[in-house]
């Protein structure tokens, strides 16, 4: 997988896996009454992973997302965490549905070729995808406040969609005719087990050091998503500076991989 810049921003306010990034204190986490959180935030990813689209009888359209990709049109994301005691649980929504259309490009083969430079191209592609997780969480370590450690485990769910359209004028130098022009869309629906731990170091003062880390399988060869950062605390909740990252490994013909992955700037909400 090479790595790309998602050049668009994407920023979105909604409810964040941020939410599930901010353990409760001590003194919280050992009441037996549900607690609840929420996290309004913006989020400004990068996007990457190697996609092949068939072009019958030329062989694939291979690409990467962040050549090819930089514009948001839609993102959603949404997320909800309740404890009660030790045990917890959330789960985190990501919509997000980008694009672009190129004009005289060449940052891509099909069948292994590069068009001629001199060759003029129109390239149209859109993505959508959803990314869920629900998550069941047990406190196994509250050290008189200092550090929390929660187990993890659950779902992950992932529906991703793509379609290509593309318009080639002038030489296509070795590609075949059928090459000139087309369309394709494609299309995975994956659900993944994951395990995991999250927990949060305490500062001085209203500083924390939130982590979050699972991993997984499944439907997709290999899963894996990662947080950490910065918050500081109020009395109605905190405020906190994170980095986000996801990746998905597939055994698929059409994809290879996936990375969603950048900063988010968070706001959590406290009853």
């Amino acid at each position: 997988m090479r790595p790309g810049d998602f050049r668009g921003i994407l920023a979105g306010c909604g409810f964040g896996i941020a939410a599930a990034l901010a353990p409760a204190d001590a003194q919280t986490a050992a009441t037996d009454s549900w607690q609840f959180a929420a996290t309004a935030y913006a989020f400004l990813p990068q996007l990457s992973g190697t996609t092949h689209f068939p072009v019958p009888g030329a062989g694939d359209f291979d690409f990467n997302q962040a050549d090819l990709i930089n514009n948001l049109k839609l993102a959603f994301m949404g997320s909800f965490d309740a404890h009660r005691g030790r045990w917890g649980f959330f789960t985190d929504v990501l919509y997000l549905d980008v694009g672009r259309r190129h004009t005289d490009i060449h940052d891509f083969t099909i069948g292994g070729i590069g068009i001629p430079a001199a060759t003029t191209s129109d390239v149209s592609i859109d993505l959508k995808s959803w990314i869920a997780n629900a998550v069941g969480e047990y406190r196994l370590l509250d050290e008189g406040g200092a550090i929390t450690l929660d187990a993890l485990a659950g779902l992950r769910y992932l529906s991703l969609k793509e379609r290509l359209e593309w318009n080639f004028t002038g030489s296509l130098g070795s590609l075949p005719e059928v090459a000139r022009s087309g369309n394709e869309e494609i299309s995975n629906s994956i659900v993944d087990g994951i395990i995991g731990v999250k927990g949060q170091f305490r500062g001085d003062g209203g500083w924390r050091v939130p982590f979050y880390l699972d991993a997984g399988t499944g439907g997709s060869q290999f899963t894996w998503q990662g947080a950490t950062g910065l918050t500081y605390v109020f009395h109605w909740g905190e405020l906190g500076l994170l980095y986000r990252y996801i990746h998905f490994k597939f055994d698929s013909r059409t994809i290879d991989d996936l990375t969603i992955a950048g900063p988010m700037v968070s706001a959590t909400f406290r009853w």
